[in-house]
């Protein structure tokens, strides 16, 4: 099997895994939409934590 097909067949299960995380997260609530859940929760806790101290006026 060509390098190329191994290579796509990777990145795709890799994404769909990513996505599936993403889908998981909506499911259980813990996320608006699915781009939400797939972005990196370090980046989502400091959003909200910006958010939370700009309501509070720090």
């Amino acid at each position: 099997m060509p390098l190329f097909l191994i290579l796509t067949l990777a990145a795709g299960a890799a994404f769909m895994a990513w996505f599936y995380v993403g889908l998981m997260r909506v499911h259980a609530g813990r996320a608006k939409n699915v781009v939400e859940g797939m972005t990196p929760q370090r980046i989502v806790y400091r959003r909200l934590s910006r958010q939370i101290r700009r309501e509070h006026g720090r």
